[in-house]
């Protein structure tokens, strides 16, 4: 029986698995992006996943996507480094990195058995860029710039990478004894280097990760702390902290942490939630008022010209032959007290020649005014209406400003309206007088009923 073509297309899928290449679009480092984004991504995946994804921004707010191409382990470690040296603004630490870096290279050589002829050009990359960053550390936005286009440009990200992955080979070249135990090829730990930790583009494992951490962060005390979103149990992902040493010590966001989120084969960079934001910025407005500026000149002296003796008819002026001269004197001169004694001002300078200097006449006092007495405060009026029992005021109960006139009828004798009667608020009984006895009935007629 002949293959078909649906049979040829599954055999030619089948022998292209394993050399499939995904098409990789996205730059080595991306930019920050908020967290919130990979709850989305998971919004509809197994809901376990879903549930550690929704807390996820409640501890990291951001978070920095490597491209997966098989180095995005060592590269989240290796950019993560120098974002943390950039944080912490030192930059007498990042010149003792590059002396301590440059001292390794012995190390590479002696414990890894690499020729230096063969990493030397790596290494140079990494001294190159952590210069670059020593160099611009007093703007953390452009150091900032320099590394992402570092990671970003193939050559260089390439070379800095492969030099991570020398130094942790060295490494666990040198601790042998320790690590080789728990391998499981054949061929032992330098088989292992070789297949695994020396090769581009595979995945970075738990021995490459200890052995990154122990040659190149612990040394300046930088922490590791990944969170493993898996299917592990818990409603969080599960942290965890290199070195050894970390896990029992409490850390804050502004310690030396590097915090890694690893997926299934992947890695990217996660950024905790800053406990103190900045505050939010306050607008202020001032408004300013403008304030008019007056120039104040004075007034230029006052001449007398023209005719003034008309004025020497008006009674109280003079008759001397200078018509203003008891006008204008009398005018300028301050005003006294009523009750001070009149005394004549001193004529000032300006009060010379053509004006008299005849004597000042006196001029009455004026009259004090007597003051107004305020008039007197209206009397209080009573009402003369009469309340009933039901409707009485208590003012006028208590204070007896009214009085029910006396009345002699029977009908109002014998009602509560009456201060005789005991229903009445001011009762007061009346006084027996015996002379009020002197009443006679009229005489009766004689004559009776049914008399004819």
């Amino acid at each position: 029986m002949e293959a078909t073509g649906d049979d040829h297309s599954d055999l030619a899928a089948a022998q292209g698995y394993h050399e499939y290449q995904p098409e990789l679009n996205d730059p080595p480092v991306g930019g920050k992006l908020p967290s919130t984004a990979i709850t989305e991504e998971y919004a509809k995946a197994d809901p376990v996943y879903v549930q550690k994804t929704r807390s996820l921004p409640a501890t990291y707010s951001h978070y920095r996507p490597m491209l997966g191409d098989g180095n995005c382990g060592w590269r989240a470690i290796g950019f993560g480094y120098f974002e943390t040296l950039i944080k912490l603004g030192n930059k007498a630490q990042v010149d003792a990195e590059r002396e301590r870096l440059e001292s390794l290279n012995e190390y590479i050589h002696h414990h890894g058995g690499f020729d230096p002829m063969v990493f030397v050009d790596f290494v140079e990359e990494t001294d190159v860029l952590l210069k670059g960053v020593s160099d611009k550390l007093d703007d953390p936005e452009e150091a900032m710039v320099e590394i992402t286009a570092a990671f970003n440009d193939a050559d260089i990200s390439n070379a800095i990478i492969y030099h991570l992955r020398l130094l942790a080979s060295s490494w666990l070249k040198e601790n042998r004894a320790s690590h080789e135990a728990f391998l499981t090829t054949d061929g032992g730990l330098d088989k292992y280097c070789q297949r695994v930790i020396e090769v581009p583009n595979v995945e970075i494992e738990q021995l490459g990760l200890q052995a990154l951490v122990n040659v190149l962060l612990k040394p300046i005390g930088f922490v590791l702390k990944i969170a493993y979103l898996d299917r592990s149990p818990g409603s969080e992902v599960n942290t965890y902290s290199f070195p050894e040493e970390a896990i029992s010590q409490p850390t804050s966001p502004l310690d030396p942490v590097i915090c890694l989120l690893y997926r299934p084969d992947h890695y990217d960079i996660l950024y905790p939630v800053d406990p103190t934001p900045p505050p939010a910025p306050t607008n202020i407005q001032v408004f300013r008022a403008t304030i008019p500026q007056y120039e104040i000149t004075s007034a230029p002296p006052f001449t007398a010209t023209g005719d003034y003796g008309l004025l020497t008819a008006l009674p109280g002026f003079s008759s001397s032959p200078s018509p203003l001269g008891a006008l204008g004197v009398g005018l300028c001169s301050p005003l006294g007290s009523p009750l001070a004694p009149f005394t004549q001002a001193p004529a000032p300078s300006w009060m010379s020649a053509p004006f008299g200097t005849e004597p000042l006449q006196p001029v009455a006092a004026p009259l004090p005014i007597a003051a107004t007495a305020p008039p007197p405060p209206p009397r209080q009026q009573t009402h003369p209406l009469r309340f009933s029992e039901y409707c009485q005021m208590p003012e006028y109960v208590e204070n007896d400003t009214w009085r029910e006139p006396t009345f002699q009828t029977s009908t109002f004798k014998n009602s509560h309206f009456n201060v005789a009667h005991y229903n009445n608020p001011n009762f007061q009984p009346e006084e027996y007088k015996p002379e009020n006895d002197e009443y006679d009935p009229p005489p009766r007629s004689g004559r009776k009923r049914g008399s004819v």
